[in-house]
This record gives C-alpha cells, structure tokens and sequence, in this order.
C-alpha cells in the first residue's frame, strides 16, 4: 500500500508518500494547472497499488476528490482543527503540513471526518448535463 499526505491548495499540491511493501519514500509538488497532479495519481492506479490520501478539509478540492474516486484511490479528509493541535512545530510549511499527515496515516491516528460518499449517477434526463448528481430523482 502507497499512502500520501497532502497538502492540497488550489493551484498545486506537496506530498509526501511511502509505499509500504517497498519502503519507498519521498515528497514532491505537483502543479494542477499543467495537470502534473492528475497525471501522477493516474500512473499510481495504473500500477495497480492499493493507495490511501490524507489531506486536510478543504473547500476548493472537489475536482481532486472526484479523481481519486474516479481512479479507486481511497481519500481520508481530515479534521483540519484536530489536526493543527498535533503540531508539533510552530513553523508552518507545505512540507511540514505533507509529512505531519503522512504521519498521522502511519500511526493510524488521523482524525478522519464523516464525508458522503459520492456515486457518479447516470440517467437518460440527466445525463450530458455536466453534473454527477441525477437531479430528478430518478437515478440512486
């Protein structure tokens, strides 16, 4: 399993991952706008590696959380209050805030929050409109 601590902001992302099985580990940003980001969780679910992402709540991450679920990429969203209060370091940096949730993954102490979980509907009114939410009731 690969898990990955992100600190998401709206026009890129620093993590930091290790793969469990190999012990791989490193840290990275990957820019949204030139699609480095969607690019490299796509190579990840083409290995065919079971891969967990921790990332604190945030509002403008939809589009992300979307993708990972696209690719069975498995999102924890974190208490983000919860979360400042395990700081240890009053510094606060991409890097830091990545290696704190990597942290917090591998000591299976992440302070998870309740997310609905989301199902791409399709039905014949619906569908083409842009959206992945059936608004007339007829899709489940």
């Amino acid at each position: 399993m690969v898990m990955i601590g992100v600190d998401y902001h709206p026009s890129d992302q620093y993590i930091a991952f290790v793969d469990i099985e190999t012990g791989e580990c490193g840290e990275r940003r990957l820019n949204h706008s030139d699609k480095e980001a969607e690019k490299f969780y796509r190579e990840l679910a083409a290995r065919g590696v079971s891969v967990r992402v921790g990332m604190e709540a945030t509002g403008y991450s939809r589009w992300f959380e979307r993708l990972l679920a696209e690719l069975g990429i498995e999102v924890w969203i974190g208490d983000a209050a919860e979360i400042k209060t395990k700081r240890v370091r009053k510094q606060k940096t991409d890097r830091n805030d990545a290696q704190l949730l990597l942290k917090l993954l591998l000591e299976n102490n992440f302070p998870k929050i309740w997310c609905p979980v989301r199902r791409i509907v399709i039905c014949g009114n619906c569908f083409g409109t842009g959206t992945d939410w059936c608004r007339c009731g007829r899709g489940s």
